[in-house]
């Protein structure tokens, strides 16, 4: 049987990796050829949309350990979606507006979201404090429904932006809620020097069922977070923000009763069948 490429499209796939024959021996088959240009294309999405600058060929290239040919074609795909936009003068990418109805249709489509967002928004408007839900993304805080406060001085964290675990009572509430080994994992990429003392306060946290931050992520920022519970593969937890000043540590005492209380309500219905 001939190995010969049906196609000079097809040849012109396997010069460049993306999938084709497997003719030669120790070739990788087409499906698990495929599955790497996905890989690869997902890999390049989240550097350029967790960039916090337009991001060049070169540099994805680089840090991603894929070949600038190969990423090139990715964002020029990703730019005829919608999901990509190179900047004329530079040619570097940023995330693009497509982005934003990935976004939405989570958000609109999420139990989680459905869940908790009546139950944020009131907590938001009784405590006069921003009110988060969020979970772990790529080993990453991600708030995924924000009820802002009604205040003129007041925090946000933005939903979709990515934060540190390591860092705030939200991260520590969310390490507290994951499996062991998943810990142990995070754990080994973390770049800090005391991981003693990160396990200490995740301890604390698993052990009183609450976190609260002091100027951690933000300076004159404070935190309270509880946890709201795991469905599945997924950990969620219900935290509030606000300037240190209205947050004192009476206050944030007497709100953790409130909050537990709320995220109890959140995980009835997020846990209830659909």
């Amino acid at each position: 049987m001939s190995t010969a490429p049906d196609s000079a499209a097809d040849e012109a796939d396997r010069s460049a990796g993306l999938g084709g024959r497997d003719d030669a021996p120790g070739s990788e088959p087409r499906a698990a050829s495929t599955v790497q240009i996905v890989d690869h294309a997902l890999q390049v999405l989240k550097a350029v949309a967790e960039a916090d600058r337009p991001r060049g060929v070169r540099e994805l290239s680089r840090d991603l350990g894929i070949s600038k040919s190969s990423v090139q074609r990715i964002l020029a795909s990703l730019e005829r979606e919608g999901l990509a936009v190179a900047e004329e003068s530079s040619r570097k990418y940023v995330i693009g507006p497509a982005a934003l109805t990935l976004a939405w249709k989570h958000a609109a489509n999420s139990d989680l979201v459905g869940a908790a967002s009546a139950t944020a928004s009131r907590i938001a408007a009784m405590t006069g404090e921003t009110a988060c839900v969020s979970t772990v993304v790529d080993g990453r805080r991600v708030t995924v429904y924000e009820a802002e406060s009604p205040q003129p001085l007041r925090l946000i964290t933005g939903v979709g932006r990515p934060y540190s675990l390591f860092s705030g009572a939200t991260g520590r509430v969310l390490l507290s809620m994951l499996p062991p080994e998943w810990l142990d994992r995070l754990l080994e990429e973390y770049t800090g020097t005391d991981t003693e003392v990160v396990l200490s306060r995740v301890d604390a946290a698993r052990l009183d069922g609450y976190a609260i931050s002091r100027e951690e992520w933000i300076p004159g920022g404070c935190g309270v977070a509880v946890p709201i519970g795991t469905q599945g593969r997924v950990v969620a937890a219900l935290s509030i923000y606000g300037p240190e000043a209205r947050l004192s540590a009476e206050r944030t005492a007497a709100l953790v009763p409130v909050l537990r209380a709320a995220a109890a309500e959140i995980t009835v219905r997020w846990r209830q069948p659909a």
